[in-house]
């Protein structure tokens, strides 16, 4: 049977109907301000799950649920997924350096050098789309050439002036998952490099677990990158990568017993803070840590008894909360 068409509702019908389904419309005025500058969809359908009664077979909301707490859930989720952006475009700025750095250092700096394929693994055989038949490296090489052609400033130039194009400028043109397939099939010791400069850690203790970490670090954080890109909700996202239990994961003080009962810190938003955590400036971490601490803290001031269901949700542990709480 097919769903009944959605019709156009004013804001007073919409507050109505929220009101007929018991959520208290704690500020009028506030609430229908909130609907028109930021929409029904985005506030109510969005957010509204947690307090919804699930006791009851009509959908109705938890007695005593407010507007406001609500919007300011949703407030909390906007203001990480901005901040999960800002770090985002950190991390890749760090990568795309040493990436660049590794490249020319291993390679040389003219394009006829470091695109050459004895530089990449040969890669798996596309199975689907566009590259279909085609092997990993023959996609990268055909990325590059896209880059090197490109209509984009600073490419342009150097092709122009130069007839060439240093890696330097060449990964400014790759998005942060093809700069990851880049890192994906680079040769053995060019990722040992990549890994010790990005993290700060000296070549000779990077051994395959830990490169294995790494790139899976690169996995999450890409992930979580596209995810909060394209506006989805972050501060209860799973995300479909994940990143294994390592002594990374004991800074943040879970267990492998959490790991495997409560996947804290395995595909999660902590999964992403141990990812950022790997990187040699320390502050990309610090400044999230942050923004999540405050933004935790800030809500439940306003609404102290959904201290519990906000951090399961983000499945942290109430000791963490408490320790960046202490630390803020």
């Amino acid at each position: 049977m097919s769903k009944p068409e959605k019709i156009f509702k004013s804001t007073t019908d919409q507050l109505d109907i929220l009101q007929r389904r018991g959520l208290v419309i704690d500020d009028p005025m506030f609430a229908e301000e909130a609907l028109i500058r930021t929409s029904y969809y985005e506030i109510i359908n969005g957010y509204k799950d947690l307090f919804i009664d699930v006791n009851v077979e009509e959908e109705r909301f938890q007695r005593g649920t407010t507007f406001s707490e609500i919007y300011y859930l949703y407030e909390l989720d906007n203001t990480l997924r901005f901040a999960m952006l800002s770090a985002t475009l950190s991390a890749e700025n760090l990568l795309r350096s040493v990436i660049a750095y590794v490249l020319a250092e291993e390679h040389g700096h003219s394009v006829k050098d470091y695109q050459h394929n004895r530089n990449f693994r040969q890669g798996k055989k596309i199975m689907h789309g566009r590259a279909k038949g085609k092997f990993e490296r023959e996609l990268l090489l055909q990325i590059f050439s896209e880059v090197y052609h490109s209509t984009h400033q600073p490419m342009t130039y150097y092709r122009e002036t130069y007839q060439d194009m240093p890696p330097w400028i060449l990964v400014k043109g790759l998005s942060f998952g093809n700069l990851q397939y880049l890192f994906k099939l680079m040769l053995p010791e060019s990722k040992t490099k990549v890994i010790a400069r990005a993290t700060g850690m000296s070549p000779e203790l990077i051994n395959d677990r830990f490169k294995q970490s790494f790139s899976e670090t690169f996995d999450i954080l890409v992930a979580f990158r596209n995810w909060a890109a394209h506006g989805g909700r972050v501060y209860n996202h799973r995300v479909r990568r994940r990143l294994s239990h390592s002594p990374v994961h004991a800074r943040f003080n879970v267990t492998h017993s959490a790991y495997q009962k409560h996947g804290r810190g395995r595909d999660d938003i902590l999964s992403f803070i141990i990812a950022l955590s790997y990187l040699r400036d320390r502050g990309i971490a610090e400044r999230f840590i942050q923004s999540v601490t405050s933004e935790i803290n800030d809500y439940v001031i306003s609404f102290p008894r959904h201290e519990d269901m906000l951090l399961s949700q983000m499945n942290l542990s109430i000791a963490l909360y408490k320790e960046w709480l202490h630390n803020l």
